[in-house]
């Protein structure tokens, strides 16, 4: 049979209407209708160029033409069409959406050896042609333009080209191909006429590293490859050659390696001193593998949030990508070049607009609306598409191979190149932590994996107890030299800095272990240098404040030891089961307080105001009222006639709306709730003062509708003399444990407030943010604010809440796989920083016994002291290798972080006045002078930023 046409049916009226809202295997079809249309040796024998049309007005097809009925057209031409227009005569192509099938159809129209008559490489060239005509014609269109295409001129040069091919002359051929890729050029910029971008992200995992990985780094096209440090370190440990291989490539800038953590951990529930030291881990690692270090930061897993401009702008990046290729909520607005401003004020290039899927073929027909849009509302147009090494499907390969003639519907770029070469014409955008909601909780119910909840609680303890003890160590150190002397990274710290809440309970009790190793050796360093050989008389405690502000706080001293009045000591509280006293502490330092025996220390007693009585407990300035109904808090009231601040249940959230009969009161009534009830069963006083009161309740989790318990419970309600504070600890006993959704099935402590006007913030990537969704990741606190008072409710690593309506939340306690049954939390009032107040309540001071005084004068000292409380002093590190060669090597580097989002000036007050200060990046380079003034450095630091200072003398 001679071929004399060629005919797609569309399933639509014009191009204008294309469908680009397609499953898979339809669009799969479309696509490669248009694609092997455009085959050398079907060009050759019509000498036509292919056509296309509406398949509801089609007619019957006729001898010499070839028609192509994709899947997505069959519904539009009559039944039996293919049947009837084969028996015509003519050749049809349906009920094939694959595109080595669809080939195999359509070449049967020839001779065997015409179809043959072409090498392979030529004839994706073709294709690739084809597919590149369909979605550039369709692009036109979306970009509100008529198509200016030249077909007849292009079908002269395709009909050329199909015959320089047949006759082998590929130099030709790529000659005739590459006039045809030009025109459709010379179309899209009739109505674009600037260049646009296409950015190949290729995502790495170790077993992907192979010959296909190979081919794609050597083929010349712009590549950006996607994988952490371990990642990368696990290729070159399984083959050397990949070395080599990569260090190459990015050297001449033909990959683009982008992230540069060593791992990805949940890095938005985590401290931002563990994001910056993976961060550190990774680059050291790219630095000295492969010779470089990203410079354009993104990653696999869910990880953006507020903080990350500021320290990828610390470590010196290009730009960062704003979007994720995992679950999860963040703000979507979709831009291919912008600033993205972090809490702190920095900015950083970036990208967010979400990646095509390089292995859809709904992808791809969606792709000229992405363009379009991107070509509407962006200053520089840009797609990126992402995709594992092997690809399943034809089209983007369509693309690259396109890319050798003719940027048509873009310039193949690093994303390194794109930051670098591009304007953001200003665009800057400030996106609210509130926005932000991890899908961690989620995955881990969902895996099936252990204590989805308490993993945090343990992180969290974990992150804080190091904390102190590298303060400590820090500070035997300044004691003796006014250097750190340790290496940038030890053991103790590498461990607590990579400990990730994901890992396993073995991982956490090593590191837990070498951590109260570490206290043991600091402690016992501390103790000789502060009593000396000069030491007096008497058995003691050193306690150790590590935290930046002055406190008072709870101390128990150690078994077999009680407390003595005196100086530092508030009040004591020494009886059958607590010996302990309130003590003063100074800011960064210590305290020295003198211990007896408890056998010969005087009992303490309640004194003529109890503190505890009834079910009622009572301070100086407040006082808790515990539900007889419940056990719960039932009223939390100051004496200045302030309204009920807070009031507390515990609950079972169940999956549905229950309706059950109530008979609380005179007539029974059908109550609708979501949630269980609470009920008391026995209450005693632990304690009636005078440092501290303590009520215990006990009672059940009860199921109206079943009438049973789900639940037991213990709640130890404690209020302390002199602190504005209540510490609550929870026991559970769980009966019927929650299931599936995390979010809407679990056990929770419930919290009301009255004001349904009152502000709510949270502790969001150690800061203060307002609360603007119903899901929030609050690790550290939440608060209540109205125009009077302020309720913060301080949560150790609870991470997970839910806003109920304008005036509750629930505080998550027990989803499936939980297995942590105690759990505590502290209610302070009208604190002003509330991040401050959870370090303070959930970080104690080290309590070390002594056999001996330190001299006198010596008892109490501080080391810094900063003069606002809205910073805190995370960490004292040693300096970096110094950029100037005069600089003096005798000094540190002070890490602080402002956490309530107030821009100020904050004098800081060192054990010795240096000489010289300097704001340095997280590279070292150095940013500003901090001056110095009254002895005291003048730290200008914007609201929630992480500050390095380094200090010289």
């Amino acid at each position: 049979m001679s071929l004399n046409e060629i005919v797609i049916l569309v399933p639509c009226h014009s191009l204008e209407d294309f469908p680009t809202e397609l499953g898979d295997e339809p669009a799969a079809g479309l696509l490669n209708a248009f694609a092997v249309a455009f085959h050398p040796a079907l060009l050759a024998a019509t000498e036509r160029f292919p056509g296309y049309r509406r398949a509801d007005e089609a007619a019957l097809a006729t001898e010499g033409q070839l028609a192509f009925l994709p899947t997505a057209s069959k519904d539009w031409v009559p039944h039996g069409w293919a049947e009837d227009s084969r028996r015509n005569g003519a050749s049809v192509v349906s009920g094939v959406s694959d595109r080595d099938e669809m080939l195999k159809a359509a070449l049967a129209a020839v001779s065997e050896e015409e179809a043959n008559a072409f090498s392979e490489d030529i004839v994706a060239d073709f294709l690739a042609l084809g597919t590149v005509y369909l979605l550039t014609e369709l692009l036109t269109r979306h970009m509100r333009n008529y198509s200016q295409l030249d077909e007849a001129l292009m079908c002269k040069e395709l009909v050329a080209g199909a015959q320089a091919a047949r006759a082998s002359d590929k130099e030709a051929a790529e000659s005739h191909l590459k006039r045809c890729f030009e025109m459709l050029l010379d179309c899209r910029e009739k109505f674009y006429p600037v260049e646009c971008y296409l950015i190949d992200l290729c995502l790495i995992l170790p077993r992907f590293a192979d010959e296909k990985l190979s081919k794609l780094i050597e083929s010349g096209i712009p590549l950006n490859l996607m994988a952490q440090g371990c990642e990368w370190q696990e290729i070159i440990e399984k083959d050397a050659a990949w070395k080599s291989r990569l260090a190459d490539s990015w050297a001449k800038n033909d990959i683009d390696i982008l992230g540069g953590e060593w791992e990805e951990p949940p890095s938005p529930l985590m401290s931002l001193d563990s994001f910056v030291h993976n961060l550190e881990r990774g680059r050291r690692w790219f630095q000295e593998q492969l010779g470089k270090t990203p410079t354009v930061w993104g990653r696999k897993r869910f990880g953006v949030n507020p903080q990350v401009p500021q320290i990828l702008s610390r470590f010196d990046y290009a730009g960062g990508l704003h979007f994720v290729l995992d679950d999860g909520i963040y703000p979507e607005e979709e831009l291919a070049k912008f600033r993205w401003q972090g809490n702190d004020g920095t900015s950083i290039d970036s990208h967010s607009r979400i990646p095509l899927a390089g292995d859809s073929a709904s992808s791809w027909l969606r792709f000229p609306v992405r363009m379009s849009e991107s070509m509407d509302s962006d200053h520089t147009a840009g797609i990126i598409v992402a995709r594992w090494p092997e690809m399943r499907t034809p089209w983007f390969n369509d693309l690259r191979r396109a890319a050798r003639f003719a940027p048509v519907l873009g310039r193949f770029t690093t994303l390194t190149e794109f930051f670098g070469s591009t304007d953001t014409h200003g665009a800057i955008h400030d996106f609210k932590a509130g926005r932000y909601l991890s899908p961690f909780l989620l995955q881990s119910v969902a895996k099936r994996e252990a204590n989805p909840v308490s993993r945090y609680i343990r992180y969290w303890n974990a992150q804080r107890r190091f904390e102190s003890v590298d303060w400590c160590e820090a500070m035997t150190q300044l004691l003796s030299t006014t250097t750190p002397t340790r290496s940038s990274v030890g053991p103790q710290e590498a461990a607590a800095l990579q400990l990730s809440p994901d890992d396993s309970a073995e991982q956490f009790e090593t590191v837990e272990n070498l951590i109260a190793s570490t206290e043991a050796e600091v402690g016992a360093q501390l103790v000789r240098s502060l009593t000396g050989d000069t030491a007096g008389n008497g058995e003691g405690v050193l306690i150790v404040n590590p935290l930046s502000a002055a406190r008072e706080v709870f101390v128990e001293w150690p078994e077999g030891k009680a407390p003595q009045d005196g100086a530092g000591v508030k009040f004591r509280s020494v009886d059958e089961s607590t010996n302990g006293a309130i003590v003063d502490l100074p800011a960064c330092g210590f305290q020295w307080l003198p211990a007896i025996d408890a056998s010969k220390a005087k009992r303490t007693s309640g004194g003529k105001t109890p503190m505890a009585e009834d079910l009622v407990l009572k301070t100086d300035t407040f006082e808790v009222e515990l539900s007889n109904a419940t056990g719960g808090i039932a009223q939390v009231r100051t004496y200045r006639r302030s309204p009920n601040r807070v009031s507390q249940q515990i609950a079972l959230r169940f999956p549905h709306e229950r309706r059950f009969i109530s008979k609380d009161g005179d007539t029974p009534r059908e109550v609708a709730s979501i949630y269980s009830a609470m009920q008391l069963r026995e209450s005693k006083i632990v304690s009636a003062g005078p440092a501290f009161g303590c009520i215990e309740t006990i009672g059940d989790i009860y199921d109206q509708k079943k009438k049973t318990n789900v639940a037991h419970f213990t709640q130890r309600t404690s209020v302390y003399r002199g602190l504005p504070i209540i510490r609550v600890e929870i026991e559970l006993d769980v009966l019927h444990m929650p299931e599936g959704d995390p979010w809407t099935n679990y056990y929770c402590c419930r919290f009301a407030w009255k004001q349904e006007s009152a502000a709510l913030s949270a502790s969001m990537q150690e800061g203060a943010h307002l609360v603007t969704a119903p899901r929030i990741e609050a690790p550290h606190f939440f608060e209540i604010a109205d125009d009077k008072y302020r309720t913060t409710i301080h949560t150790p690593g609870l991470t997970f809440h839910r806003k109920v309506n304008e005036r509750m939340l629930d505080t998550l306690l027990v989803t499936e796989g939980e297995k942590a049954r105690k759990f505590e939390f502290v209610v302070s009032l009208d604190n002003s920083y509330p991040f401050s107040a959870t370090r303070n309540f959930f970080t104690p001071p080290l309590v070390i016994p002594t056999q001996h005084a330190p001299p006198d004068g010596g008892r109490s000292g501080w080391l810094f002291h900063v003069g606002g409380s809205n910073v805190q002093l995370q960490r004292i590190l040693p300096l970096l290798p110094p950029k100037r060669h005069n600089a003096s090597p005798h000094g540190f580097r002070l890490r602080l972080l402002e956490t309530e989002g107030l821009h100020r000036t904050i004098p800081i007050h060192c054990f010795r006045t240096p000489n010289e200060a300097l704001q340095v990046d997280l590279n070292g380079e150095t940013l500003a002078t901090v001056p110095i003034e009254n002895e005291a450095l003048q730290v200008n630091i914007a609201g929630y930023e992480m500050c390095d200072v380094e200090v010289r003398y």
